[in-house]
């Protein structure tokens, strides 16, 4: 029996995917399918995890694209990550939470503790207090409504970008919680399906 990147017995039968790792069939489902992308849910033994591949640039479609066997395989090597992920995740799943956490706790920090957060907090309340005072002044007569708009303008503008979300580098924060877990599945699967799995079991463990 040849196997391939860790896996036998492929199987393919529609949007049906199966492989055999380790001795356990692993199902799943592939969700999307054309040219340049290929994406896959597992269905057994586990469930609800999906990853999909990165997008074939239009200069690699002269070589290969995912209709074939080329995608055929894709979609195998993503089945087998999910899996691996998710058996990696129930062998570990106290100090992958416990990252989870750090990382929650680093990203809330940055949004709404930092010293960059409470600067832009204070800058909101100053730019809110300069807009009142120029509206006060609009109702009391002391400007005209042209008046009003020039000094409003560019108040609304600061405003508008104040309470815009800040520019956070997940990857980083990502990379500083999960370093432990380096050259582990956790690594093979999407930074987005490893916390979006890890935040479900996190759920499900709430009272």
């Amino acid at each position: 029996m040849k196997e391939i990147f860790n896996y036998t017995n492929l199987i393919i039968e529609g949007d049906s995917i199966e492989i055999m790792v380790d001795g356990i069939v692993v199902s799943g489902r592939i969700t999307l399918r054309n040219k340049r992308n290929i994406a896959v849910e597992i269905t057994s033994p586990y469930e609800g995890v999906s990853e999909s591949s990165g997008c074939i640039t239009l200069l690699g479609l002269q070589v290969h694209n995912f209709l074939g066997k080329t995608g055929d395989e894709k979609a195998a090597t993503l089945l087998l990550a999910i899996y691996r992920f998710c058996a990696f995740v129930d062998d570990h799943k106290d100090s992958l939470l416990a990252a989870l956490a750090d990382y929650k706790y680093k990203n809330a920090y940055i949004k709404y503790f930092s010293p960059e957060a409470n600067e832009r907090d204070q800058r909101k309340v100053a730019v809110l207090q300069e807009l009142q005072a120029i509206r006060k002044d609009l109702k009391a007569g002391k400007i005209d409504s042209i008046e009003y708009q020039r000094r409003i303008r560019p108040l609304s503008k600061a405003m508008k970008l104040l309470t815009e979300e800040p520019e956070i580098d997940l990857d980083a924060i990502f990379d500083e919680c999960f370093n432990s877990f380096w050259k582990t599945p956790v690594w093979d699967i999407r930074r987005e399906t490893v916390l979006a799995y890890l935040d479900s079991i996190s759920k499900a463990k709430e009272p």
